[in-house]
């Protein structure tokens, strides 16, 4: 928006006095933040000045807010920080971040500090990413050096703003003024039972999404105004916290110091102290914003494409940091991925399996509700026993559970009767979609023999010393835990039956 000014009008870069660029400052600062930020990128083109060099100009010529209506509880500026006037050495500053970072605290797995670097780094990047995860910092329970690492990463991110608590509207209007790199504490506390909260958060994921619209007076009448909520954002709590953020983010454990275990001290000028690493983060950054902005770079497929996407702004980072570091992040991802596979399974998909299983027992093509309930309270090592206050399952619950999945319960006949039941038909479509184990060679099992050369130098291992190279080419890359999707649905709106999958009735009928 150019309050009437025609862009041809506007002063080019050769042109640009002392008076004229005093003058567009002032006039960027009257602007409104959202209107500021549309117009940013193309004001430091036209003064050929750098993005963060004009943020800190248009910043000083604001006018102080009065203690008025906000009083003196009016939160403080947020930092703009100066770029580092030389170029830095990527690789270098990562390693002295993550040696900064696990100083403090004992990670969950040795790959979590080069993870937590990475996404450091990335926060930089923020008008680059389509898609940025959040940073979920968990342990098991307290004094795991949760608040440490919060005020590490404080000292170390762009524009950090740390909360161990806040109401929906500071968050999404504090994203919407300040630009920062918001750190929500204490998550176990006041996040997790909070739906409209965890809907701003979630809604930050993509950039295109990052968005929650919300009526304003303006000048006695309500109006609808669209507040962002795209930025990075730390999320740091005590136990698991919900599926839909978990999903949305880079995951970091914590473990409790043992005696024998040692880490630094924390500085009471820490923040002070990181000034250096964050003026070179920004200038690594602004150097190679555009190689970065430019990559397609994609991890391997893990088997699910939440976790694939959310790892992919690592990769490319880490590509350009060269050295160790794509191996490093290669490595994580697998770790990731792995402690994944092997953590808890949703209800519904644990469910399917299940039932399969007793379906494989019976060799059926139909079983009673009541014989199905029986079944599962009788298998070992599953909760249907005491699955609700101690309760076994009932027929309704497993109803619940199978509703999302379009299975639901119809009338099958037994011997001379009519009665309730599943067949198995409904959940072996659910089951290959949902729940079966994929059969595609697991991302460890990837060998310089079995997967295509590439042209690409970069090179992603899971042990530096016998790496594995990766085809970027998403329609030459070979298929990692990931269900081949090039058989659709078929005619009849299901799923192609395999005939050597062991569960498929056609195969034993």
């Amino acid at each position: 928006m150019m309050d009437g000014t025609e862009w041809d009008d506007l002063p080019k870069i050769e042109d640009v006095t002392a008076t004229d660029a005093k003058a567009e400052v002032a006039r960027l600062a009257a602007l409104d933040p959202a209107a500021y930020e549309t117009e940013r990128k193309d004001a430091a083109a036209r003064l050929g000045w750098r993005a963060a060099i004009l943020d800190a100009e248009v910043q000083k010529a604001r006018p102080a807010k009065p203690k008025g209506d906000e009083g003196d509880d009016a939160p403080e500026a947020i930092e703009m920080v100066e770029p580092w006037p030389d170029p830095v050495d990527g690789e270098s500053l990562a390693c002295e971040l993550r040696d900064r970072i696990a100083g403090h605290v004992i990670f969950g797995s040795r790959h979590d500090a080069d993870l937590v670097s990475l996404w450091v780094l990335g926060a930089y990047l923020n008008d680059v990413w389509r898609l940025w995860p959040k940073l979920l910092i968990t342990s098991p329970t307290r004094q795991c050096g949760k608040s440490t690492l919060m005020e590490v990463l404080e000292a170390v991110l762009p524009r950090a703003l740390l909360a161990s608590n806040a109401s929906t509207a500071a968050i999404f209007r504090a994203i919407e003024t300040m630009h920062p790199s918001l750190l929500l504490d204490e998550a176990d506390t006041w996040l997790r039972q909070n739906e409209e909260l965890a809907g701003i958060i979630n809604s930050g994921h993509t950039r295109r999404t990052a968005s929650v619209l919300r009526t304003v007076e303006v000048n006695g009448d309500h109006v609808v105004r669209r507040f962002s909520t795209w930025g990075p954002m730390v999320v740091a709590g005590i136990g698991d916290q919900r599926d839909t953020l978990t999903s949305r983010s880079i995951v970091i454990g914590l473990r409790r110091k043992l005696a024998d275990e040692t880490t630094l001290r924390m500085p009471a000028d820490l923040f002070d102290q990181m000034l250096r690493l964050r003026r070179q983060a920004a200038r690594w950054a602004e150097d190679n914003a555009l190689t970065i902005g430019a990559s397609e770079l994609d991890p391997p497929p893990c088997g699910d494409d939440r976790r694939r996407d959310n790892f992919g702004p690592l990769f490319r980072l880490a590509a350009v940091l060269g050295g160790d570091w794509p191996n490093k992040v290669a490595a994580g991802y697998l770790a990731k991925s792995e402690a994944a596979e092997d953590g808890a399974e949703d209800a519904g998909v644990m469910l399917l399996r299940d039932m399969m299983e007793i379906f494989d027992k019976r060799r059926a093509s139909h079983i009673g509700t009541s014989d199905l309930v029986g079944e599962l309270i009788m298998l070992e090592g599953q909760p249907w026993q005491e699955w609700k206050h101690g309760r076994p399952i009932t027929s309704h619950g497993v109803a619940r559970l199978m509703r999302p999945f379009d299975v639901r319960p119809r009338n099958v006949r037994e011997l001379s009767s009519v009665l309730k039941g599943y067949q198995r038909a409904d959940v072996y479509g659910a089951f290959i979609r949902y729940a079966k184990t994929p059969t595609s060679e697991p991302l460890h099992r990837y060998t310089p023999e079995n997967i295509t050369k590439s042209d690409d130098p970069i090179r992603y291992t899971t042990d530096p010393c016998s790496g594995f190279e990766i085809q970027k080419d998403k329609q030459e890359q070979r298929c990692s835990g990931v269900a081949d999707k090039s058989g659709g649905l078929s005619e009849q709106g299901r799923e192609p039956l395999d005939l050597d999958d062991p569960h498929n009735p056609d195969a034993w009928i």
